[in-house]
């Protein structure tokens, strides 16, 4: 598993919003969007409000590649499933991160949303 460089992963995972951008089979960057992003020990998470149905989710998957950019740091990614052992663990860090949230957080980790859980590697 590659790790990510300590500034990096603070870069990414502090803000509250990021955004996730997808490549398309022929490289080309898809248009950004707005989620929300979790860090699980040295690891980055990200999950789809609307499931494994949503366009960007569905890109990230078929491609596997894109970049994440928050406050002026872009970073180039890859981005694989969760591992089903690491939901738990990515449940309580968005309930920790965002529980003034409490209904959206409520809604992220329902089936849908957390089935569409993604961990985010350095490329």
């Amino acid at each position: 598993m590659t790790t990510w460089p300590p500034a990096d992963h603070r870069a990414l995972t502090a803000p509250e919003e990021v955004h996730v951008v997808t490549q398309r089979r022929d490289g080309a960057f898809r248009r950004p969007r707005i989620i929300w992003v979790v860090p699980v020990d040295e690891r980055i998470f990200i999950r789809s409000t609307n499931g494994r149905g949503a366009d960007w989710f569905r890109w990230a998957i078929a491609t596997g590649t894109g970049r994440l950019e928050a406050r002026g740091t872009a970073r180039d990614v890859t981005f694989v499933d969760a591992d089903e052992t690491d939901l738990p663990a990515v449940d309580a860090a968005y309930r920790s991160k965002y529980g003034r949230y409490a209904s959206i957080v409520d809604h992220l980790l329902e089936d849908g949303p957390r089935s569409a859980t993604l961990e985010v590697r350095p490329a």
